[in-house]
């Protein structure tokens, strides 16, 4: 439930996709964290960094979009 009194870090389970997002901030997270969704060992693997950029960048844009 949502508790306006705190504010609320959410880790695990968060991915960087708009309705998983979009359903932690209308749940009241006012933050996300991120670990292996947002930094695949697959990418990490290959050294794909420029996967790595791209997905990070494309996520910040989103995430901004969605507290607007």
């Amino acid at each position: 439930a949502p508790m306006p009194w705190t504010q609320i870090l959410v880790t695990g389970g968060v991915k960087p996709e708009s309705d998983n997002l979009s359903s932690w901030f209308k749940a009241g997270a006012t933050c996300v964290g991120m670990g292996s969704n947002l930094f695949p060992k697959e990418a990490i693997g290959n050294k794909d960094w420029d996967s790595i950029t791209r997905l990070c960048k494309e996520t910040v844009e989103l995430i901004t979009t969605l507290k607007e």
